[in-house]
């Protein structure tokens, strides 16, 4: 069955909307009865399993998704959860009393006993920070021309130097904007687990900072709720890998139209300077 027919099917009749698709496919259903669910059909196993067990293992943290039922259709995957709202930091910019709903939110996840998500890593550290960084610009190199990357900014990587890093502790990695969503209440949830790891704190916060320092207002009543502020030159290194990890990710997998990166190759620039 392909995802939409999933979909219907677990609708019993209901109405089904397609809210994305990609990695995985995510649908919010509208039963007979007039209540909503989400329900994510997953892409492979891998991403359910992954989802799974971050959800679990911090089952109980403030803030997370709430799981329905797991389930199998055809041997596709799935996961029915409570509808967590129809907004996001992303649609509602302006909003600095959900915007620091999140930061207070992402600290909490932080805080959070991670010790059931020990063996889904080993844990990141500086100096595994230091390699992917490195690996990060030696695959970014091959995309240069398509991406209109200078090459002073190849050699001036070789000298950039990652930061410390804390320990290890449960990371979302992925605390974009779109991933903290708002219902009519204002309560906030972070979705979208599939990348959970254990990881320096700093890996989200500088994440979700960068991505909200086009919002005004967002990213400062982010890090008022988060309750800290970062350095500016570790905030710089960890921004350097946030772009160089996006790039790739958008560079591999298309074959053309790369003017819609331009913004993110100028920021890559004036970061390494």
């Amino acid at each position: 069955m392909r995802p939409r027919d999933i979909a219907s099917h677990l609708s019993a009749g209901g109405r089904v909307n397609s809210l994305s698709s990609g990695t995985n496919d995510v649908f919010r259903i509208f039963a007979i009865d007039g209540t909503t669910s989400i329900l994510k059909v997953y892409g492979s196993s891998s991403y359910q399993r992954r989802e799974r067990r971050a959800l679990e293992a911090l089952h109980g943290v403030p803030g997370l998704p709430t799981v329905i039922e797991w389930g199998a259709t055809d041997e596709t995957d799935w996961v029915r959860l409570v509808d967590a709202g129809r907004w996001n930091l992303r649609s509602l910019p302006g909003d600095t009393r959900s915007a620091a709903l999140a930061g207070s939110l992402l600290r909490t996840l932080h805080e959070a006993d991670s010790s059931r998500l020990s063996n889904l890593e080993q844990g990141i550290g500086a100096e595994w920070m230091q390699m992917a960084l490195s690996g990060n610009f030696s695959r970014l190199e091959r995309y240069r021309g398509k991406l209109g990357i200078p090459s002073s900014i190849f050699d001036r990587a070789v000298d950039l130097a990652f930061p410390p890093t804390t320990v290890p502790r449960a990371a979302h990695t992925r605390p974009g904007p779109s991933a903290f969503v708002i219902d009519d209440a204002g309560q906030v949830t972070l979705t979208g687990w599939i990348r959970a790891t254990l990881a320096p704190p700093e890996w989200d916060h500088s994440y979700a900072l960068w991505l909200l320092s086009s919002f005004e207002g967002s990213r400062d009543a982010f890090s008022a709720g988060y309750e800290a502020t970062m350095d500016d030159d570790v905030q710089r290194m960890w921004t350097i890998f946030h772009i160089t990890a996006f790039l790739l990710r958008a560079v591999e997998r298309r074959d053309g139209g790369h003017d819609d990166l331009r913004p993110f190759v100028d920021q890559l620039t004036r970061a390494v300077g």
